[in-house]
């Protein structure tokens, strides 16, 4: 592969129109070129068109339609319309550093990979950060390490046409898309990981509202891909803790479905004890109800 190969990269926004400029300006702004860039308008409703009136860089593209459909539909519009043989994905409200792209194509093309992710730097409103992905990636045990979580965000990925062109972002997802497509990418393609934050990325408040709300949507992950689970154990150990601690604190009794399944397959005595104190406090639960009959 020609290192001097047209790269497109898509950028999916809805009502960013403060923040789209600045990622936009680390895309254009990158030591590699020979870039186009496509930014697809979700129906965004804050004036994002505006920016677009005049457009100075022959490489950026704007594109708009006017019903909201979600990043992952935004995502493969963009990809549809691209040109290039190599395609990366950038989030509307994030910055990459200015040789994320060079860093990155030389990894995928030395590593003879069929896809590239890197590290990033999740920095908090107060300021506070930290590296993602939290946990170490094995090459060898791709499937099962992303199984049990998520390690190529989608700002992080740069891929070959093929790639994207055989799986797709699946549109039904409005939640954990990039996770999604992660485990089909790794059951189907080489990955390589470039272990260095080429991204800064703005995370969210987590709160208990945002569990409540994130349970079904990991869920839905786990049940789309609940046959690879059944062949990597520990994963599936892995996620039925993740969806347990999710809930826990609301909804104790499937909370204690999920901490048994990962106890009966990990054995550990923290499994056993969101056990008990989901069993005990389901059933506390339950009783105070039937009281009030």
């Amino acid at each position: 592969m020609d290192c001097s190969e047209l790269i497109s990269v898509i950028i999916p926004s809805y009502n960013r129109k403060d923040r789209l400029p600045a990622c936009i300006k680390s895309v254009l702004e990158q030591n590699y070129s020979n870039i186009e860039v496509i930014v697809v308008d979700d129906a965004s409703t804050d004036g994002t068109e505006t920016l677009f009136k005049e457009i100075k860089d022959p490489r950026l593209k704007y594109f708009r339609y006017d019903v909201n459909r979600g990043a992952c539909y935004a995502r493969n519009y963009g990809a549809e319309r691209s040109h290039g043989k190599i395609i990366a994905f950038q989030d509307s409200d994030d910055i990459w550093h200015s040789d994320k792209i060079s860093k990155q194509l030389k990894h995928l093309i030395d590593s003879g990979a069929d896809m590239s992710f890197c590290g990033m730097n999740r920095v908090s409103k107060d300021g506070s950060h930290f590296y993602y992905p939290v946990h170490p990636y094995d090459p060898e045990h791709s499937l099962e390490n992303f199984l049990a979580e998520n390690r190529a965000s989608t700002q992080t990925m740069l891929m070959y046409r093929y790639v994207w062109e055989q799986l797709r972002f699946d549109e039904t997802f409005r939640r954990y898309q990039d996770w999604d497509f992660s485990i089909r990418a790794a059951e189907n393609f080489k990955l390589a990981y470039l272990p260095e934050a080429l991204v800064e990325s703005e995370v969210g408040e987590d709160s208990i509202s945002f569990a409540v709300n994130s349970y079904p949507a990991l869920k839905r992950l786990y049940l789309k891909h609940k046959d690879l689970y059944s062949k990597y154990p520990q994963s599936d150990g892995v996620m039925n803790r993740r969806m347990g601690r999710r809930i826990h604190k609301i909804q104790p009794q499937e909370a204690a479905r999920h901490f048994l399944i990962s106890f009966k397959i990990s054995h550990k005595w923290y499994d056993l004890c969101y056990y008990l104190g989901d069993r005990v406090l389901s059933i506390f639960s339950r009783n105070k109800k039937e009281e009030k009959i």
